[in-house]
């Protein structure tokens, strides 16, 4: 068995949130966001509509967020230095007032560089099989295909298992890019995309997310996960991913596991839902 060599310090990452203030007009919003972080000591600048990669956090509008939406994208961030300065940001936007809902949501970048075909079809093979475990950590709005700008990949494993390059991969079976997880970042950025989490601005929400979310990464570039239908649960989830002390997964990693587990029982709690 392969194990857990902990949270990779040098796989880098970013990170896209969604939010809005109430109180004011957008640019009156911008400037207040600005001051924050760069009281905070984050470089930080309105940007209005740009899809480039900057050096510093950029500030832009959001069409797809109620209340003249705003969204904060970070520079590419890297091991828990990176982790450090979202947790800045976080602080700033907490200061200022920001707000989410429904139309907001939190994008996940994580680098792809040294994907390989066996890890694309790794990657979405967990989601195949892993799809309903990974909805009940997120709201219900961004379960199933209930949110277009995050749908299901639909995965059909016999296809996923015949493809015989990235590029079909990417071009073909999953060229849109509105879907839980997006591999169209891969051509522009070298990354793929979590989109499915809800909007937040929480930290401790966000750590867990983005580490549990690279732990998929590490998992599908790494090892060989197998292509196949099987239980759906977070028992076997955390056991493909390594998420175990005893399978070499690090305190980091452990905490974020377990935040999600919470998170799992919360939702179903909510539903009234019984998890075991």
């Amino acid at each position: 068995m392969k194990k857990n060599e902990g949270f990779n310090e040098h796989r880098t990452f970013g990170v896209e949130i969604e939010f809005f203030l109430k109180q004011g007009t957008r640019m009156e919003a911008v400037d207040k966001v600005l001051r924050a972080l760069r009281n905070k000591g984050i470089q930080a600048n309105w940007e209005g509509y740009t899809h480039r990669t900057t050096r510093h956090w950029k500030l832009v509008y959001d069409a797809s967020v109620n209340y003249e939406g705003l969204e904060l994208v970070s520079p590419v961030l890297k091991g828990r230095e990176g982790l450090a300065e979202l947790k800045k940001v976080t602080e700033a936007l907490d200061e200022v007032g920001a707000k989410v809902n429904r139309s907001c949501g939190l994008h996940i970048h994580h680098d792809a560089s040294d994907f390989t075909l066996k890890s694309f079809k790794n990657i979405y093979g967990m989601y195949a099989r892993f799809e309903n475990t990974i909805d009940s950590m997120v709201a219900p709005s961004r379960r199933g295909s209930n949110n277009n700008m995050c749908k299901s990949p639909n995965t059909n494993l016999e296809q996923l298992k015949q493809a015989k390059s990235v590029e079909e991969i990417v071009g073909q079976i999953y060229r849109d890019r509105y879907l839980k997880l997006n591999c169209q970042s891969f051509r522009r950025h070298g990354t793929i995309e979590f989109r499915q989490h809800q909007g937040t601005t929480n930290y401790e929400k966000l750590e867990a997310w983005i580490v549990l979310t690279q732990m998929m990464v590490e998992r599908s570039a790494k090892a060989t996960v197998q292509l196949k239908e099987g239980a759906d649960d977070y028992f076997n989830f955390k056991k493909v991913i390594r998420g175990y002390a005893w399978m070499g997964a690090d305190e980091l990693q452990q905490a974020a596991v377990k935040f999600m587990g919470k998170r799992i029982k919360e939702f179903a709690k909510r539903e009234n839902r019984v998890v075991a």
